[in-house]
C-alpha cells in the first residue's frame, strides 16, 4: 500500500510544476455522491481534474489516494481491498480512480464500496463509452456523473492567452449578440477563433510548438480509441476495427449530410445492422457526432440525418485541405454542433436552415451569407463566419464559442 502513495506523490510533485487551469465544469464538484465519476473522451482533462480534486481533498496529507486503475499493482490487488485497508488503518477517506474502465469487474466492486463502506467517497474517471446500467451491477441509480468535454472557444482565450470573458446563455447571444460583439474587448478575435477551430478544443495541446506535432498527437489518441477502447469494450477483432477505422475517416472526409449507414454499408460491403453499431460506437467514444431529424419513431433512433466529427481540430488534424467552401462550412458546422450538444441543449436538423436549436431555425455560412434561405422563417438567424459584428438577424458565429 505504501507503494501506492509513493506513486501519488511522484504524481502530484509532477503534476505541481505545471499551472493548473479550473474550468467551469468543475464547479459539479460542490455536488457528490458516495460515488462520482467523470467520463469523456481521450485527452480532454479527465486526468487533470482527478490528480487536483484529490490534492484538494488532502492526498499531501494522506488524507486522499489518488491511482491509476491501470497501474500493475492493481494485477494483484482489488480495489475493494485497497478500500478495506484504507478505512481499517488510514485516515484516508477518499479515493480517486483514474481510468477505471481499465480496472476488470468495476462495477460489481463499486456496488460493493457503496453498500459496505458508507463513509467512504469514490470519484472515479473514464472513458465516454461507459455506461453505468450495463451488465449485472446497475450503478445508474449510485453515481452522480458528469461529461467533461474539450475546450469552448471562451476557455480557450483563457488558457491560452489570459482572456476572460463571461459565459453567456444561448439565448442571451441571441437577443443581445449587437452588443455583446460590440462589447467585447479582444484585439483579433478572429484569429484566435480560426486558431481555435484548428488547434484549440484539447488542453493538451499546451506544451507543444508546432500543429504538427499537435496533429500528430490526436492522432495518435483516436487510433488508440479505436483500436485499444472501441476494441476493448466491444470485443472486437482487428478486422472490425479496423472498419470502424474507416467509418471514422468517411466521416472526417465527407460532407456531414453526404453519408449514411446505408450508404456507408454498401459501400463497405457490409450489412446496414453492423454498421449502424460501429457508428454508434465511434459516437460513444467522443470521435463522431450524430444530428437527427426533428421527429419521433424508430427512424429517428436509427437514422441520423447528419454526420459530423466530434469537434473541428480532428477535421484539421487529418491534413484536409480547408481551401474548398465546403470543406470550411464543414467546419463551421462541426463548431455549432459541438458547442451546443456540450451544453447538453438539444439540436435538430431543419430543412429551412441548418439546425433547429430550441425554438430557432439557424443557418450557418461565411460572412456573405445572405438571410434568404430562412426569409419568412419566425425565431430565424444566419450565423456567420469572418465577421466581427452582426446585424438584427445574423449573429458572428464565434459568439457560440461562449457558451460554456
Amino acid at each position: 500500500m505504501d507503494k501506492l502513495f509513493e506513486i501519488q506523490s511522484i504524481v502530484i510533485e509532477q503534476f505541481e510544476e505545471r499551472p493548473f487551469y479550473w474550468r467551469s465544469q468543475f464547479d459539479f464538484l460542490a455536488q457528490s455522491r458516495p460515488i462520482t465519476g467523470v467520463l469523456g473522451a481521450r485527452g480532454v482533462g479527465k486526468t487533470t481534474f482527478l490528480i487536483k480534486h484529490a490534492i484538494d481533498l488532502g492526498a499531501k496529507k494522506r488524507k486522499a489516494l489518488y491511482v491509476s486503475a491501470d497501474n500493475i499493482f492493481f494485477l494483484n490487488h482489488r480495489l475493494v481491498d485497497v478500500v478495506d485497508y484504507l478505512y481499517k488503518q488510514t485516515d484516508v477517506r477518499f479515493l480517486c480512480i483514474d481510468e477505471i474502465h481499465r480496472y476488470p469487474n468495476w462495477r460489481m466492486e463499486l456496488k460493493n464500496i457503496a453498500d459496505t463502506y458508507l463513509s467512504f467517497q469514490i470519484y472515479f474517471s473514464g472513458s465516454s463509452m461507459i455506461d453505468l446500467s450495463q451488465g449485472k451491477y446497475d450503478l445508474s441509480r449510485r453515481v452522480l456523473l458528469y461529461r467533461l468535454s474539450g475546450f469552448s472557444f471562451r476557455e480557450y482565450l483563457e488558457y491560452y492567452h489570459e482572456i476572460k470573458l463571461p459565459i453567456l446563455k444561448l439565448e442571451e447571444i441571441i437577443s443581445s449578440h449587437l452588443e455583446i460583439a460590440q462589447g467585447l474587448s479582444v484585439k483579433q478575435v478572429l484569429k484566435h477563433f480560426n486558431d481555435y477551430l484548428k488547434i484549440g478544443y484539447y488542453p493538451f495541446f499546451k506544451g507543444f510548438t508546432h500543429d504538427l506535432e499537435k496533429f500528430q498527437l490526436l492522432e495518435n489518441a483516436v487510433q488508440m480509441t479505436i483500436y485499444e477502447a472501441i476494441g476493448t469494450f466491444h470485443s472486437l477483432k482487428t478486422s472490425s476495427l479496423t472498419t470502424i477505422e474507416q467509418l471514422f475517416k468517411f466521416v472526417i472526409n465527407s460532407s456531414p449530410g453526404e453519408i449514411n449507414a446505408s450508404k456507408l454499408a454498401k459501400n463497405l460491403g457490409k450489412d446496414f445492422d453492423t454498421i449502424s453499431s460501429y457508428l454508434r460506437y465511434l459516437e460513444q467514444a467522443g470521435l463522431i457526432r450524430f444530428i437527427y431529424s426533428d421527429t419521433t419513431g424508430q427512424s429517428y433512433l436509427k437514422n441520423p440525418i447528419k454526420m459530423y466529427p466530434e469537434n473541428t481540430n480532428l477535421i484539421y488534424s487529418a491534413n484536409i485541405s480547408l481551401l474548398q467552401d465546403q470543406e470550411r462550412g464543414k467546419v463551421r458546422e462541426t463548431f455549432v454542433v459541438n458547442q451546443i450538444q456540450n451544453q447538453e441543449i438539444p439540436i435538430f436538423y431543419s430543412q429551412k436552415g441548418d439546425f433547429k436549436i430550441n425554438d430557432y431555425i439557424f443557418e450557418v455560412g461565411g460572412k456573405n451569407k445572405s438571410t434568404r434561405q430562412i426569409r419568412g422563417e419566425k425565431n430565424a438567424f444566419v450565423l456567420a463566419d469572418d465577421i466581427l459584428v452582426g446585424s438584427q438577424s445574423i449573429i458572428p458565429l464565434y459568439l457560440f464559442g461562449l457558451l460554456y
